[in-house]
């Protein structure tokens, strides 16, 4: 009997780490929320949030009365937070969590033009990154050793030493597509599969005052690329949950704020999680 019951408890604990966990931007406020959209919580004031693949912390965006972005973390369970301030910069933003939590990579403001930079979550340790003028939306590859970033006409897969391993040219892998500095990259958890927003050179949508964005996939074997968004529907911030299924953000015509839904390669239909929502990520 002692032995069924610890069986049992211990399964339940193993189900209960494995929960994901979402964080977001709402209304100047950084929230959290369990992977199905219950139990939203504030949790600070800030922007572009990033949650930590152990979902204990969360790296964001603080702006100051000057309006200079800095990076700070949170930690979750202590509502202590850390401003990373040995960073030459008063214009950082959108950090990234490598995959063992322990170091940020980011865009930042150095000499009057934007960079790629690597910090330390304690806050030492900053590198700008050779080779990275002018690239946005970095997302680190499976390894560690290598990230993902482009510069509004291509993708770059680069070491940290700004060493190039591959390049894609936007307008090759997706005809009538472009990317702006908000587009946004991640890689999957398997490490094949990179996860895009692209704004497509499509009729403008009703209540929509720019051209609409859709998700797409690339294969960085193969280079190939597949449309997983409609027509008709714009659909941006992409972000795996598995290698599988991902949250993404979308806006309806009689709606005023993205809402977040969960999707799917698998098929077409797709879950709503929650309104009112900019920035999401989600914990391993």
């Amino acid at each position: 009997m002692r032995i069924y019951l610890f069986l049992v408890t211990f399964l339940y604990c193993i189900a209960t780490q494995a929960q994901p966990m979402l964080a977001f931007e709402r209304d100047g406020f950084i929230w959290t929320a369990k992977i199905d959209g219950s139990k939203a919580q504030k949790v600070t004031e800030g922007y572009i949030p990033e949650i930590s693949p152990d979902g204990k912390y969360i790296a964001y965006n603080i702006i100051d009365k000057s309006a200079n972005r800095y990076l700070a973390i949170i930690e979750l369970k202590s509502g202590k937070v850390t401003q990373l301030k040995n960073i030459p910069s008063a214009n950082s933003f959108n950090p990234v969590w490598s995959p063992d939590g322990k170091t940020l990579l980011f865009n930042t403001f150095i000499n009057d033009n934007w960079h790629l930079a690597l910090v330390n979550t304690d806050g030492t340790g900053f590198h700008l990154i050779k080779n990275t003028q002018n690239e946005y939306s970095p997302a680190w590859a499976k390894n560690g050793t290598s990230f993902f970033s482009h510069d509004l006409d291509s993708i770059y897969w680069m070491d940290f030493k700004g060493s190039l391993i591959k390049k894609w040219t936007i307008h090759e892998i997706i005809p009538q597509g472009n990317m702006s500095s908000a587009s946004r990259l991640h890689i999957s958890p398997d490490g094949k599969t990179l996860i895009i927003d692209v704004d497509m050179n499509e009729a403008i949508l009703k209540n929509w005052n720019e051209p609409p964005p859709a998700l797409w996939t690339l294969n960085l074997e193969s280079g190939k690329t597949t449309r997983i968004s409609p027509k008709g529907i714009p659909a941006w911030s992409p972000f795996w949950i598995n290698s599988e299924e991902f949250i993404f953000l979308t806006q309806k015509i009689n709606e005023k704020t993205p809402r977040l839904y969960r999707g799917s390669l698998k098929g077409p239909s797709k879950t709503p999680l929650l309104k009112n929502v900019q920035t999401p990520s989600v914990s391993s």
